[in-house]
This record gives structure tokens, sequence and C-alpha cells, in this order.
């Protein structure tokens, strides 16, 4: 008993030392924080603001934001009003920084009446999230940097300064740079540089922040001794040189994901796969409905004129090309085969695109729409063929039989032209002996195959070995979309899409289930946050959120979720379940 006393007598102390510190401006080292028993260090609000400095500049999100909520309870019994509203402002940034607007707009809206109210009451964090959130997901907006967004950014710095805290004044101004490098460098910033050569010295990060500031052209080492959040933008915005993998403590941070976006873009562009590019450059371009920056949306811009000249190139190559020549009896029985040089990949979810491996592609344009649907049936048949009768029965409904059978004649003919337009060298297409079919020989993948395919093939793992199915899952997740969204709605097309968000829903729950196993609660959240975009309707989806934040003690998030499915609802004229509504409240 003794002994402990006195354990507990030392940590005391311990406390009391960093404690100081933080209150004379040093920022301590993680590892004096972590070596602190958690029992400890978590009833002393300072060391906890501490703690969610460093988890908020090396994005460990769900870690910061757990420790976020307990300090501002700390300061909450304090009665420290300028903490808790600290506290809030680096909330806000955090949500930020997932994309979360939603959560952040009442935090965001008390933060606005207070810093217009007593902006001397205010620490820097409170204008930072003011500035950092008032262009988040408006691509209109984010691109117009106006005053009142550098005073913000100015005022956070000169708060910080006050409290003689010029690394995070530093950081202010990094966060500014970052957010649109081609508006910095007026007078203020000369100053501020002035007054960091003389006060930003001896902590962690000084030299390399002074000198991006400075220079704004860093090399990678200065980077890469930056807090990994930061690291990475740096890498990425200043440089030019996104990185396709973050360290995995990122993986949550939609800033940043936008960027891995645009690294994996860059990579297909390179190797010649303007097709899968395409399919990133969609992902970049949703991703920056939730956080967009005008550096993001400048990035954004370069890449989709490098894939339309990609496009323009080839086209060229196409019109200058002599025509091959193309059979034009359905029936013959004996083809030339087709070159190797000449299989095509099929992209068919979120709009039909063919592309070679030599970098060729081309958007068919349909005379007639059903030529795409007949087009898109086969592709999902097995061989890529399909029996005559039950085709006409699908794709082209009920009628007179002769009626049904010139119809598809017709349409036959508008395939083969369109696919001739488009740039095969052959007629794929071919009618023998009651079969309709593309000819798989011209096909090197299609999209919604390989989807598809990795999905089942997961199903029939999930039983016997999940790690194996999840990577299936996590391989076939990014490739879904709305299957051929140019094409009219037909009853086949619905239900096949129908089936594909069914297949996605499954995936996503079952990844929640997997990793919360794992105890990887960013990739849980991710998941579930998914399966709630797509399934807005499910309860299920809520209830499990819910779960997952009640049994991690977040209770203020679990609310918040309730309260969503409880708007959603409403919306359709109907009542979240009792048994969801248990779980909060009995």
């Amino acid at each position: 008993m003794m002994e402990q006393q006195n354990e507990n007598r030392n940590w005391l102390n311990e406390v009391l030392n960093i404690e100081q510190a933080i209150l004379d401006g040093r920022m301590p080292e993680i590892s004096e924080l972590k070596a602190i028993p958690e029992e400890i260090r978590g009833k002393s609000p300072l060391l906890l603001r501490a703690e969610c400095e460093d988890g908020l500049l090396n994005g460990r999100i769900v870690e910061t934001k757990q420790r976020l909520e307990s300090a501002l309870k700390g300061f909450a019994a304090q009665a420290d009003e300028s903490a808790m509203l600290s506290m809030m402002g680096m909330l806000a940034l955090l949500y930020g920084q997932v994309g979360d607007r939603q959560e952040a707009q009442p935090i965001l809206s008390l933060l606005r009446q207070e810093w217009d109210r007593t902006p001397d009451h205010c620490n820097g964090f409170v204008p930072w999230a003011l500035a950092r959130n008032a262009v988040n997901g408006s691509p209109e907006t984010a691109a117009d940097a106006n005053n009142e967004l550098d005073g913000l950014y100015y005022a956070a710095a000169e708060s910080f300064r006050r409290e003689s805290k010029p690394l995070w004044s530093a950081f202010v101004l990094l966060d500014r740079l970052l957010y649109d490098p081609l508006t910095v460098g007026d007078s203020d910033w000369r100053l501020w540089l002035l007054y960091l050569e003389r006060h930003l010295t001896g902590e962690a990060y000084c030299e390399p922040l002074y000198e991006i500031l400075a220079h704004q052209r860093p090399s990678p080492e200065q980077c890469d001794k930056l807090p990994a959040r930061y690291a990475y933008l740096c890498r990425a915005v200043l440089l030019h040189a996104p990185d396709e993998k973050p360290v995995s403590a990122l993986a949550g941070d939609i800033e940043i994901q936008i960027y891995v976006a645009a690294a994996k873009v860059k990579h297909l562009l390179a190797t010649g796969n303007r097709v899968r590019a395409s399919i990133e450059l969609q992902t970049m371009e949703r991703l920056q409905q939730l956080v967009s920056t005008p550096a993001s949306l400048r990035m954004f811009q370069t890449l989709s004129s490098s894939i339309r000249h990609e496009s323009d190139n080839v086209e060229q190559k196409w019109q200058a090309a002599e025509p091959a020549a193309i059979e034009s009896n359905s029936d013959a029985a004996d083809r030339e085969p087709h070159p190797a040089s000449v299989r095509w990949r099929i992209k068919l979810i979120d709009g039909i695109l063919f592309s070679t491996q030599q970098g060729a592609a081309a958007e068919p344009v349909w005379k007639r729409r059903k030529a795409g649907e007949l087009l898109v049936y086969l592709l999902l048949q097995p061989g890529y063929k399909a029996n005559r009768e039950q085709l006409i029965e699908r794709v082209f409904g009920e009628g007179e039989p002769a009626k049904r059978a010139n119809q598809l004649y017709v349409t036959l003919h508008d395939l083969r032209q369109t696919l001739k337009d488009v740039g095969l060298p052959q007629d794929p297409v071919y009618a023998k002996r009651g079969v309709i079919g593309i000819d798989d020989v011209i096909v090197d993948a299609v999209d919604a195959e390989t989807y598809i395919t990795l999905s089942r093939v997961g199903d029939q793992l999930w039983l016997d070995d999940r790690e194996a199915a999840c990577r299936l899952y996590d391989e076939a997740l990014p490739l879904f979309g709305q299957l051929a969204p140019e094409l009219p709605v037909s009853e086949w097309l619905e239900r096949i899409r129908e089936q594909l968000v069914e297949r996605q829903t499954v995936m996503l729950k079952r990844l929640a289930i997997y990793y919360s196993e794992l105890h990887d609660e960013v990739r849980v959240e991710q998941r579930l946050a998914d399966w709630i975009a797509l399934r807005p309707e499910q309860e299920e989806a809520y209830e499990f959120m819910i779960r997952h934040c009640l049994l991690r003690g977040r209770r203020a998030e679990a609310i918040g979720w309730y309260r969503r499915l409880e708007r959603t609802c409403r919306e359709q004229g109907t009542e979240p379940l009792a048994e969801t509504k248990r779980l909060l409240w009995e």
C-alpha cells in the first residue's frame, strides 16, 4: 500500500511538471504523456488537451475525438469557459478533417457567436476552426480566398502568439499555406515570418516549419520531420507528390484521402489505364463534396485536363487510322480470331466506357439506347452470351413475337455500328444457332463482372475464412456505382441495380463486423458510415453505429446518430423502432 502511494505521488509530481510546461507554452512529447498511466493522466484536462493537440497534428482521429470529449468534460467541471471553447474548436477542426459537416455545424454556430461576441476570450483554435470550415464541401466558394478567411487565420496565429505559443502560430500559418499556396505572401505573411524567425526555436518541428513557411518549396526530408498529417499534406500540396499509401492513422481523414485518390489517378495515367484513372477521379470528386480547398480543387482540375487530353489524342489517332474491316454476316460461323492487341476493358459502372491496354479509350454514343441495354445485358451473362428467346423476353419485354424479333434485328445492327464507331477492329457481336453473344476473345475485363465475382467469392469464403473474404470485399467496394446510368429505366436493369446495392450493403455490414472483431475502430466507423450513406433508410445500420459508439463511451455521438435516424424516418412518415430507442434511453 505504501509503495502504491509513493508511486502515485511520483506520478503526481510528473503530472504537475508537465502541466506547468504546458502552461509555459511548451508542447510535451507524446512519449512523455503516454508514459503516465492512463487512469492518472485521464484526470488532468491539461494532459488530455496536450494529447489531443498531438493527435490533431498526427491524424489519430478516433482516439483524439475521445480525448477531446473527455477534456471538454474536465474543463466544464472546472468551469473554464475559455478552455472549453478551445476544445470545441479542436473538435470542429477534427469534424472538418473527416467531412462531417452535420456534426460540426452546431459547434461552429456556437463558436461563431462567441467569436463575434468576445473574440479576446477565444483561444486560437476557435478562429482556426471557423476559417478551416468556412468553405469545406463547397467547391463554388472554396476557390475564393477572401479577406475574412485570411483575417480568421491571422487572428488564430495572433491568439497563439499572445499565449506565447509560436509553434501553434506556425502550424496555423502552415495550414493556411496548404489551403491555397498561390494566395500567400502579403505583408502580413512576411511580418509573421520575422516573428517566427525570432521565437520559433528550441522545440520539435521548429526548423522544418520555419523553412517550409519561408520558402514554400520544402525538401522531402523537411516534410518528413513534420507530424504525420502535415508531412503528408506538404508533400501532396507543395511538392505535388501525394502518396498512395499514407500511414494507417490517416485513413479516416477525408482531405488526405482526396490526395490519395489523386496519387492513384497519376499512377494509373502513367501506366496507361485511363479507365481506372477516370474512376479514381470520380472518387476524388465525391470526396471534395465533403472537404475542399483551392489546392485540392486545382489538383483535381489538372488531373481532369490530363485525362481529357489523353482522350483527345486517342480520338485523333482513331480518326487518322484506316477503318478496319467489319464482318457484316451475323450468322458467320467461321470468323478470324481477333489479335491480342485489341482486347478491351469495358466499364459499365458509373458510365459505359471502352479502353485498351495500350491506352485507347472511348465512350459509346447510342443512336438507340436499347443497343446499350443489349450490350450491358450480354456482358452480365456467363460467357457474355444468352439464348435468343430469353434475351428477347428480358430486354424487349412482352409483345408480338414478330415485332420483338424485328426489334432485336434492328438493335443488333445499331450495336454493331456503335461498336464500330468506338474503334473495335472487328465485329464482336454474333448471332448463331439461337444464341446472341459478345466474342469473349476481345474482352479483357468488365468492371461489373469483376465486382460481382469478388463479392460472390467473398460470400463463399465468409463462413470459413473471414480474413480472405474481407480482402476480396475491400477490393470490390471501390468498384461499386450505378450500373449504366446513361440508359433509361427498364425493369431488368433496375433489378440488377438493386442487386448490386444489396451486394454492397452486405459487404459493408460484414466488413464492419470483421473490423470490429479486430478492434480497428477507424475502419469500423468508415464502413458503418458508408453503409448509412448507401442505405439511409436502413435502421439496422444506425443500430450498429449507435452500439459501436455506446460501447466506446461516446453517448453524445450515439444520440447524434439516433437523431439522424429520426429525421430520416420522419421524411418517410415512419418512426424508429422501439428497440433502437431502448439502446439509448432504457
